[in-house]
């Protein structure tokens, strides 16, 4: 059962965080939308750098964007007043880990009735990679489904994307399998799926 009280804004003040000085997480606006929009296009900017072949097609598009932020998952990290990073948080389940082929979720939860939260579109601006950005991205992500009362995090990411594979081993979650998503406009379109426990 969830708790009874959603955190409408997460603020985290992190000193000497491997070169963050002072991080604020926040919910983003819809006056942030080119702001995460520019964030994004660093991260797509990232990956065709690493030979990946996701986001490629102009995906995450700004409609998908300006749902997010409608919807209240779309977050910034700010150090000192300027933004670094952004990532989406849900809790209304993900139809497409019901498909998850060669293994299983930790956790036996529905989309239809999720008990996890869901974590998509983690982006670092290019000035700000290498500083701990993406894991504290996480960190919120996974301290908002602990206020929720949900017993996971589910996650996925592109095969090749092997900084992020790195980084979630790392901060706990478990590869469970392989989903398949909906909008690859003609890149790859398996990911590797994880979850973390945090109950």
């Amino acid at each position: 059962m969830r708790r009874a009280r959603r955190a409408d804004r997460a603020v985290c003040r992190v000193s000497g965080r491997r070169g963050l000085d002072e991080v604020d997480f926040r919910k983003a606006g819809e006056k942030d939308i080119d702001v995460v929009m520019g964030i994004l296009a660093d991260g797509r900017a990232a990956l065709k750098a690493l030979g990946i072949d996701q986001w490629q097609g102009g995906y995450p598009h700004r409609a998908v964007v300006e749902g997010d932020v409608a919807r209240g998952e779309s977050y910034l990290a700010e150090d000192a007043g300027e933004a670094v990073a952004t990532v989406m948080v849900g809790f209304s389940g993900e139809r497409i880990y019901d498909g998850i082929v060669g293994g299983a979720w930790l956790t036996d939860s529905p989309a239809a009735d999720p008990g996890y939260g869901v974590v998509h579109r983690v982006a670092v601006s290019l000035a700000h990679r290498g500083r701990g950005a993406a894991s504290f991205l996480l960190e919120q992500a996974e301290a908002l489904t602990w206020q929720e009362g949900l017993a996971s995090v589910r996650i996925d990411t592109h095969p090749g994307n092997l900084p992020m594979r790195r980084l979630l081993l790392k901060r706990g979650y478990v590869e469970c399998g392989t989903v398949y998503i909906d909008h690859a406009e003609g890149a790859t379109p398996d990911r590797v799926a994880y979850e973390k426990l945090l109950h």
